[in-house]
């Protein structure tokens, strides 16, 4: 069913009017005593909409507005409360038994009055108790025989639900503070901002979680509990059977699947809330690197003249041709300038200095008079750590992949360590423990960027056989 098929047409209209936060307010006096009042009497509506309009200008929207409204504050506040009605967020009736006039909101105006006042609302939300009553009524209908195992696992499921989406909205919530040090550039209210508005946020809501908080403390035994919960046939039948009872389901199969896609959503939500935490983590780091970084940066940004004059510039640079017309006119007509008419050292350029190429005799190189004996029996020890005759005798194996012999045609080479160990494979061929020959033929062969002899190379086995 469509969104306009439940509500009216009109229904979000005064939330886009002139005096849309006139209304706004008066949507939330409706809430606020929706929510302390079981009938919300005319009159008393009426009173409270006439002390918002208090020193607050509300303006005609059309010639229906003008006709119904008076000069006074009391025809106007019957006027909103007229267009609620046409608008489809109230009903008017009498009160049971009596002629008192009473205003109801509508079935589905309530939830978004809700949402309303959630969105004006930026207090900070708590739900360090939710793990916990989750854990709690689990714990107790197990210690009751499960005979409200049921009800326990539907709260559960509810609790979790509320959870998951605090977390989700507490790492978007940090992702509107790092926007906001994107787009603020006063020092003063970035301080506010850390130092209050986000200190308020990390103090209720994220340190609980890397310190005290019942996320961690009881993820472990919420799922042992659910965990015994599915191994038991017994309870499982007997949560299937209070289910049928007071739940309407189709058949039995179907208030068990339920009952099972329950427990496996809470089960889930625990097994990956540590991935969850931890990118808020990571969002809360770079949080508070970027807004310390960002208020470094304005402080310690150049405030003088030339950093002004700077700053000028770049705006003139970056802004479109309209917008540069504007920043021309301003400097022109606020600041004195002059035209350069020459270079000097006290101009804003420097002269680049040139330097003469002469002609004079090359360096003399010292002849190379060998390298130290420990020396280099050192680095032919690292070389032969590096490229032991195993690992050489093990790439040779490789190459010939059990055939007797392979020309320098066939060889594929990938990679720089490859080219060293067949150079190696053909200069210590001769050494005592190799068990192949090398014959070379004229020329040289290409291969992926390599060159190599025009080779064969052979097992010793293979040559004494043709022997």
């Amino acid at each position: 069913m469509g969104l306009f098929e439940i509500v009216p047409w009109n229904f979000f209209s005064i939330l886009s009017s002139r005096n849309r936060e006139i209304y706004y307010d008066a949507l939330m006096t409706l809430h606020d005593m929706f929510t302390y009042e079981l009938n919300i009497r005319v009159e008393e509506y009426i009173s409270a909409l006439i002390s918002i309009l208090e020193d607050r200008v509300f303006e005609m929207e059309d010639e229906e507005d003008a006709q119904e409204s008076g000069n006074t504050p009391s025809s106007r506040a019957r006027m909103i409360l007229n267009r609620l009605l046409k608008t489809g967020w109230v009903d008017k009736e009498f009160m049971d038994a009596s002629f008192i006039e009473i205003i109801t909101p509508r079935s589905y105006a309530i939830p978004i009055l809700k949402t309303l006042s959630e969105l004006g609302d930026y207090s900070i939300k708590e739900y360090n108790s939710l793990v916990f009553s989750t854990f709690s009524a689990l714990r107790q209908a197990m210690s009751d025989g499960g005979d409200h195992m049921y009800e326990a696992l539907l709260s559960a499921r509810g609790n979790t639900e509320q959870l998951q989406y605090s977390l989700r909205s507490l790492y978007h919530g940090i992702r509107e503070f790092l926007r906001g040090i994107v787009e603020q550039h006063d020092v003063n209210l970035l301080l506010q901002d850390h130092f209050s508005a986000y200190k308020t946020l990390a103090d209720r809501v994220y340190h609980p979680i890397k310190t005290m908080d019942s996320v961690h403390r009881y993820m472990g035994p919420i799922q042992n509990l659910l965990s015994d919960i599915l191994a038991s046939e017994e309870l499982l039948q007997s949560m299937q059977t209070r289910a049928m009872g007071v739940r309407n389901y189709d058949d039995e199969e179907q208030a068990m699947d339920e009952i099972v896609i329950a427990i496996d959503f809470v089960m889930e939500f625990y097994r990956s809330v540590g991935s969850l935490v931890s990118e808020i983590d990571r969002k809360h780091s770079n949080y508070t690197k970027s807004s310390i970084e960002k208020i470094q940066y304005i402080m310690t940004a150049d405030r003088s003249i030339k950093g002004n004059l700077t700053e000028l510039l770049k705006a003139y640079a970056s802004a479109q041709s309209r917008e540069k017309e504007q920043v021309a006119l301003i400097m022109e007509k606020h600041i004195r300038t002059n035209r350069q008419e020459f270079f000097d050292s006290a101009s804003l350029y420097h002269r680049s200095m040139r330097s003469r190429n002469e002609d004079r005799p090359p360096l003399s190189v010292a002849p190379y008079e060998g390298m130290n004996p420990a020396a280099e029996r050192l680095l032919r020890e690292h070389i032969q750590n590096g490229y032991p005759q195993a690992r050489i005798k093990a790439y040779v194996d490789s190459l010939l992949a059990g055939r007797d012999e392979i020309a320098s045609p066939d060889i594929m080479i990938e990679n720089d360590t490859e080219f060293i160990l067949l150079i190696l494979a053909v200069v210590r061929q001769s050494e005592r423990g190799m068990a192949h020959v090398v014959d070379y033929f004229d020329g040289q062969v290409k291969r992926n960027g390599y060159t190599m002899p025009n080779m064969l190379i052979r097992r010793k086995v293979a040559r004494h056989h043709v022997e």
